[in-house]
């Protein structure tokens, strides 16, 4: 439904995993006329399962499904984008010039690709050996590499968190690794997973088995490598090194620039809040979360606007940025914003839970879940930390219909 209203109860910024989810348990609240979702994209995207597409094992088409047929009925759809928020003056304008008023907002408008903070990129993604399986399209193009991969040098990169899915960088290199053997040219390839950070993983429960996989594999480990620009042409990926040494006591840093050449290369872009939100006052000015959404980690209220709430991608919270994540905190913030508005105070909290199916093979995974200071939680009474079939099947047959099917009605 196109939306003329210019006034709503609850607004809801985006109609991705969080805003649609907020929308369908909002609309069992409160009347569904009252609630409006800000929205410019035509089509709503499983991104989870883009991984997989960028293996040739699941086709992108279903990932996708059109934005009307999953919006809730009678939820208004203003089809437009973001231009800014004032808080203070409970108003949303977009960028068409039309301006929203609300009573109480949901920040749901989760984060975007730098892609321009990697000098050389623009335009080249796609060609030339470079690929990524963090866009629909691209997704697509990066199966054909991959298949299409003759041998050399591959590299896989990892950016500074937090981006959202952090395990697919890795999940999309043990696959292409696994075609490689398939294909018959693994002996002659060199495979890199270059990490801007210190580790394979941030929980230590799951990074220990995914270095056993990466030893398995025989995957050349880069730590502290980020990419910072790329020379499509000559088929050069740079990255910026940090090195610390020891000088009388003291740990000092330093940074050097590393070219490598590449046959492959699949990059991971850094990733941020929109501009209206990290360049605006409702987000965080200084600390771990800067302009990420200011909000409480438990309520997810935001901690200056009493009125505002956050969910999925976009918080400033210290979770792992998942679908899981979302899925957990749609029913914290569904509730909490039902209490606001009837006058309370939030009754219920998050617990920074989230999830990452780690695909370290067809027909393998490990089921990572764990939640705030990385404790582990997880839903199946076994040792989690180990690869299973059967968190496959969970990973690419069971958890899809249960996003549509139940995530995005607000069954679950």
């Amino acid at each position: 439904m196109s939306a003329n209203k210019t006034h709503f109860k609850v607004l809801i910024l985006g109609a991705g995993s969080g805003g649609v989810s907020i929308a369908a348990r909002m609309k069992k609240q409160i009347n569904a006329k009252e609630i409006g979702i800000v929205e410019p994209a035509d089509f709503h995207f499983y991104q989870p399962l883009w991984t997989l597409v960028g293996a040739g094992v699941v086709a992108k088409e279903k990932t996708k499904r059109p934005m009307s047929a999953v919006i809730p009925s009678g939820v208004s759809w203003v089809k437009d984008s973001v231009q800014s928020v004032d808080a203070s003056a409970n108003k949303v304008t977009c960028t068409s010039g039309k301006e929203i008023t609300y009573d109480f907002l949901v920040v749901a408008t989760g984060l975007k690709l730098d892609w321009n903070k990697i000098k050389g990129l623009e335009g080249n993604l796609g060609k030339d050996g470079i690929c990524s399986i963090y866009q629909f399209e691209d997704a697509e193009k990066t199966a054909q590499m991959i298949a299409s991969f003759k041998g050399g040098n591959a590299i896989f990169t990892m950016p500074p968190v937090p981006i959202k899915c952090a395990g697919a960088p890795q999940k999309i290199m043990y696959l292409a690794e696994e075609i490689f053997q398939k294909n018959g040219v693994r002996s002659q390839s060199r495979v890199n997973f270059a990490v801007a950070g210190k580790v394979i993983f941030g929980v230590p429960a799951f990074a220990a088995p995914l270095m056993k996989v990466a030893e398995r594999k025989k995957i050349d480990l880069q730590f502290s490598h980020k990419l910072v620009e790329v020379k499509a042409k000559e088929h050069l990926a740079i990255f910026e090194k940090t090195v610390e040494t020891k000088v009388d006591g003291e740990v000092k840093t330093s940074v050097e620039r590393v070219e490598q050449h590449y046959e492959l290369l699949h990059v991971v872009p850094p990733m941020s809040a929109h501009d209206y939100v990290s360049k605006s006052n409702l987000a965080f000015t200084s600390g771990p979360q800067t302009g990420w959404l200011k909000v409480d980690q438990g309520t997810l209220q935001h901690q200056d606007y009493k009125n505002i709430f956050g969910i999925g991608d976009v918080t400033g919270v210290p979770n792992s940025k998942t679908g899981a994540a979302i899925r957990k905190q749609a029913p914290v913030v569904a509730q909490n914003l039902s209490d606001v508005i009837a006058g309370r105070a939030p009754t219920m909290k998050y617990d920074g839970y989230s999830s990452c199916p780690l695909i370290t093979g067809v027909g393998k995974v490990i089921l990572a879940e764990f939640g705030y200071d990385g404790k582990l939680m997880p839903s199946f009474p076994m040792d989690m930390t180990k690869e299973r079939r059967s968190m496959w099947i969970l990973k690419k047959d069971l958890l899809p219909p249960m996003y549509w099917n139940g995530m995005m009605t607000g069954r679950m």
